[in-house]
Parts: C-alpha cells; structure tokens; sequence
C-alpha cells in the first residue's frame, strides 16, 4: 500500500499553529486511523490543555473532509481560540477553496454546480 505524506507544520507561534492537511487525514473525529489532533500531541510543546478539550474542538477552528488537503487553523491556548473565533465570525480570515478536475469540459462553461461525496475505499 502507498504511504500518505504526513501533515506539516507551516506556522508555528506560542499560541496557534497553521498546518498543512494532506489528503486521507481527518482532523479529530477519531473515525480514521490518521488524526490531525494525534500529529500536534506529538509535536514537542509547552502543555496545551485545549488539545485535550472536545468542547473546544481540541483548539481547531474548522476541519476539511478527509480526502480533501488545505490549511488548518488551530490554537495552544483558550485565548488564541476565541480570538480567533472572533476573527472568523467578523470575516477578518476568509476562507478561500481551490478544486481540481479531471477532464474535458465545454469552453463556454463558467460555472459548476454539483454535489460532491466520498465513500471510503
């Protein structure tokens, strides 16, 4: 079997953390045997409490699907979380989501609209 690439750790200040999420990772939820939230545990770190706390969503302020890669906001501490809570409310980050596809497709075409699903191999 192929080995996924592991996530990386693109921002890393006292108080919150920005990782890259790679494709066939999950962020918390425990459903996968991949966890985002197991990688930063075992990032060497001052003690972060929030990382253990699922009703903060253990620091991470969005999660994508498992299949999917991107950016991952996460905070260290109670503090960093709700400000950056607050920040994503007001609009101050905005999220911005890039697709890729396959094939060929009409040159007039500006727009698709479709749903998208995902079942586990």
């Amino acid at each position: 079997s192929q080995q996924l690439p592991a996530p990386e750790l693109v921002v890393d200040l006292p108080d919150r953390r920005v990782i890259l999420k790679p494709p066939g990772w999950e962020v918390h939820d425990q459903t996968m045997t991949l966890q985002l939230l197991t990688f930063l545990q075992a990032l060497p770190q001052e003690p972060a409490p929030i990382l253990s706390d699922a009703g903060h969503s253990h620091g991470f302020l969005h999660r994508l699907d498992v299949p999917s890669s991107g950016l991952i906001l996460a905070a260290s501490t109670y503090e960093a979380f709700y400000d950056l809570q607050v920040q994503l409310s007001s609009g101050r980050i905005i999220r911005d989501y890039a697709a890729l596809s396959h094939g060929l497709l009409p040159a007039g075409l500006k727009e698709i609209r479709a749903s998208v699903t995902w079942q586990a191999a």
